[in-house]
């Protein structure tokens, strides 16, 4: 984070990244040692990513609604090792899938499409457009996608701009 280039997920983080993420962190720490997700989803460099809060929630392990050093030296440790296109899907996956059935619903499609248009859309085109949707990557007729489906729906230029940090 700072004004070096942006990284996508996949991009490999050095122990030398991680010791100055970790001081960052440490900046941003309230006295408790940990950050909360008001202060990421305000941090510019994540430039408003309606994913943030997903994303924090999958490393917010004890559930409190913040992040300990710990919680967040696994998080970017898992970063570090998202090489492969597929693992990098498998992680958007995660991020969508809210309920962590394995499948991502119709629900959960809606919620990601008002995460990422906001207000912009009435409920009833987003409706439309996850209708849409399932009807054409939904191949076995269950209004459910699986990982094969979702991957299909989610292009490499998607995961470039929706799932990248600026180191």
């Amino acid at each position: 984070m700072g004004n070096q280039q942006g990284r996508t997920l996949g991009g490999r983080l050095t122990k030398k990244d991680i010791e100055r993420l970790q001081r960052r962190f440490q900046r941003l720490a309230n006295s408790n040692g940990k950050v909360n997700i008001a202060v990421f989803e305000s941090m510019v460099e994540l430039g408003g990513n309606p994913f943030v809060g997903r994303i924090f929630k999958l490393f917010d392990e004890s559930g409190d609604g913040c992040l300990n050093m710990e919680e967040f030296t696994r998080a970017l440790e898992y970063f570090g090792q998202l090489d492969a296109e597929d693992e990098q899907y498998r992680f958007a996956f995660r991020v969508y899938d809210s309920d962590k059935d394995g499948l991502i619903s119709s629900e959960e499609l809606f919620a990601v499409l008002q995460a990422l248009l906001g207000s912009t859309y009435p409920d009833a085109q987003l409706e439309q457009v996850v209708y849409n949707t399932m009807s054409e990557f939904d191949r076995d007729g269950d209004n459910k996608l699986n990982f094969e489906e979702f991957k299909m729906l989610l292009s490499r230029q998607d995961l470039a701009n929706k799932f990248s940090v600026n180191l």
